[in-house]
């Protein structure tokens, strides 16, 4: 067998691995479908299913794809020898993620009821898995990216990619998520309480020193910044306004008044200092306090 095909086998591998250790919190559980409301038979017996289809987990869902995914896409961007195979790597993590999609779609799909309500409810949480996997896609493209696109990390490379710091806070985003939905199967009846304190620090603490992987000093590089600091402001608001319309019956029968709830939930998330806030002044003061040490330490080595 040549080179380039090991290669090329060994990080599609890579990718399946990374994307199977993302939904490891899922497969730890039996990974059998959760229970439906518009199940059509009164059987209790859940197929099995390698992603769970369903409006209380596509919050899961997303934690376990885009971990995985961004976890083959850091490990890549940093090996020299894989970067120049970003995309079979690429194509490892999508494809696992995706045939876990199409499967539990599938065994959902022909459990359900025929009636209007039930095509409405697997249409919506379909959409749903489908962002997930797009977002994965693109988390694992950008963390790939790493120091860029050579094979050799040369002077210029020090610093990462601002792309890289995109997928970086994408992946940060969820890992608290991940790390909580692992401890809840591990140690159902534990008490939580000091890890559910720790773990929405993960994301600031993360963006922060991804900033000062970065750096600022381009204007490129400004711009994702930017970009990293508004992406922790938005993504929590966005995900407790969908949960709150996912997670309700009630709205997902009144779908028509669905949106304007998660706008009001969505923007009063939004503009509470308490929740929304802190976080972009601590991933702010780590990107400062980070970044100034680095300029300095590099303005001495050079004189």
């Amino acid at each position: 067998m040549r080179a380039t095909t090991k290669g090329r086998i060994g990080a599609v591998a890579l990718g399946v691995a990374a994307a199977g250790l993302g939904l490891l919190p899922w497969w730890m559980t039996g990974a059998r479908l959760p229970l439906q409301n518009l199940w059509g038979t009164n059987n209790t017996d859940m197929p099995f299913a390698l992603a769970p289809f369903s409006q209380y987990y596509v919050h899961a869902v997303a934690a376990y794809f885009i971990v995985g995914a961004g976890l083959a896409g850091l490990i890549t961007g940093f090996t020299p020898g894989l970067r120049v195979r970003r995309w079979w790597v690429v194509l490892g993590v999508s494809g696992l993620q995706g045939i876990a999609v199409i499967q539990s779609a599938f065994v959902t799909l022909l459990g359900l009821k025929g009636n209007g309500e039930s095509q409405l409810y697997f249409a919506v949480i379909s959409t749903g898995l489908a962002l997930c996997l797009v977002t994965a896609f693109l988390t694992c493209v950008l963390c790939s990216l790493g120091f860029g696109s050579g094979t050799k990390t040369h002077a210029a490379g020090r610093w990462a990619s601002p792309g890289w710091l995109i997928g970086t806070t994408l992946f940060v985003l969820f890992v608290g998520g991940w790390i909580r939905e692992l401890a809840s199967v591990i140690a159902p009846y534990q008490d939580m309480s000091m890890l559910y304190s720790i773990t929405p620090w993960v994301a600031p603490v993360g963006v922060g020193f991804a900033v000062v992987v970065v750096g600022v000093h381009t204007s490129g590089r400004i711009a994702a910044t930017v970009g990293a600091l508004a992406l922790l402001w938005v993504t929590p608001a966005a995900i407790t306004a969908s949960a709150s319309v996912l997670g309700s019956r009630v709205m997902l029968k009144e779908w028509r008044e669905a949106p304007e709830y998660a706008l009001q939930v969505f923007q009063r998330y939004l503009f509470m200092p308490e929740l929304s806030l802190r976080p972009i002044v601590v991933a702010a003061v780590i990107a400062l306090a980070g970044l100034t040490l680095r300029y300095v330490l590099q303005g001495r080595s050079r004189g």
